[in-house]
């Protein structure tokens, strides 16, 4: 049955991108061609349509391939919410950075309230005390962590292929470790695994398509709330853990407010060129032409990335382990950057 699914889904996939590619003129409101903006590593104007289709194809998984329950609703209802924020923007219809931040912290805190999504474990007693005393402070603890990961997304996908790499290889060692055996939300990552892996083609090393905000923003909800449930199914996994294996897309968006707000004092909001991944571009782009840097930064982050998860992986039940590694990661990021950012 699941070959069966895997050969209907990447036909479909295929030819829906092919169709949208195809239909260039169609979508020209979709189309990127602000090359000047700071995050904009691209030299010539590229459809912004790659979010859609992964949107439109999960949903039609999440209706037909997998059983519907409170997991299947929360990803329908929180990521179709989050999708439309970053839609309206790939569509060219502004929204103010504020505004769109508000509109996340409401629209996330009243689905995780009323369907009641817990973080069950954080690996400290006093903590665990406290965010499950009260509901509110639960849910705020939620939505905090998951505002994290989606602005995380959204902060990394400025070059071919970054957050699609950066996803498959997060989504290949959730299926690895999770032995919950829940059906629905394993099948599903399989699925997402399979749409965004034939995306990639289409995203790397040459663009053909962009994910745009609202690809960014989805696929932030689906590994918040994919890692929440692994995480509550799979206690004998260290939290930690799951700290080290995201650390690169909240400590992205974390050092970028620090950076912004305390060194510079400045907006967090604003956008600049100062991400690690811009200043690793930098760096390649000495040697290389433009485009050629472009992906190159892509593989260079997530190469480091994968080599940084291997020690990991083997010991990803050790408590003690994970806690010390994720200190360590960090530092290895900071020394990583501070070494790009003093560079000439």
């Amino acid at each position: 049955m699941f070959l069966y699914k895997f050969f209907l889904l990447s036909f479909v996939t295929i030819i829906l991108t092919f169709v949208f590619i195809k239909n260039h003129n169609f979508f020209l409101r979709f189309v990127d061609n602000e090359l000047n903006k700071p995050q904009a590593f691209h030299s010539i104007p590229t459809l912004r349509i790659g979010g859609l289709i992964i949107y439109l194809l999960s949903l039609f998984c999440l209706f037909f391939f997998t059983k519907f329950n409170l997991f299947s609703f929360s990803i329908i209802s929180l990521g179709s919410l989050f999708f439309l924020i970053g839609f309206f923007e790939d569509i060219k219809f502004k929204i103010s950075p504020m505004l769109r931040l508000i509109l996340m912290i409401i629209f996330s805190y009243i689905v995780i309230y009323y369907l009641d999504i817990q973080i069950l474990n954080t690996q400290f007693i006093f903590l665990n005390n406290f965010i499950t005393s009260n509901r509110f402070i639960s849910s705020a603890f939620v939505c905090l962590c998951l505002l994290f990961i989606v602005n995380g997304c959204n902060l990394v996908d400025g070059f071919n292929g970054l957050l699609l790499i950066h996803f498959l290889i997060i989504s290949l060692v959730l299926m690895f470790i999770d032995n919950s055996h829940d059906s629905s939300v394993h099948e599903y990552l399989r699925f997402l695994v399979i749409i965004n892996f034939l995306i990639l083609f289409f995203n790397f090393p040459k663009a053909q398509i962009f994910l745009g905000d609202g690809g960014a923003y989805f696929l932030g909800i689906n590994l918040s709330l994919i890692i929440i449930i692994i995480s509550n199914l799979n206690n004998y996994i260290p939290p930690f853990f799951f700290a080290c294996l995201l650390f690169y897309l909240f400590f992205e968006v974390l050092f970028s407010f620090v950076r912004k707000f305390i060194v510079n004092n400045g907006s967090p909001l604003n956008p600049d060129k100062k991400h690690l991944h811009m200043l690793v571009f930098k760096f390649l782009n000495e040697n290389s032409n433009f485009d050629k840097s472009n992906y190159l930064t892509s593989i260079t982050i997530n190469f480091f990335y994968l080599i940084l998860i291997i020690p990991l992986l083997l010991n990803y039940k050790n408590q003690l382990f994970c806690i010390l590694y994720f200190f360590l990661i960090i530092f290895i990021y900071l020394l990583f950057y501070r070494k790009l950012y003093l560079r000439k």
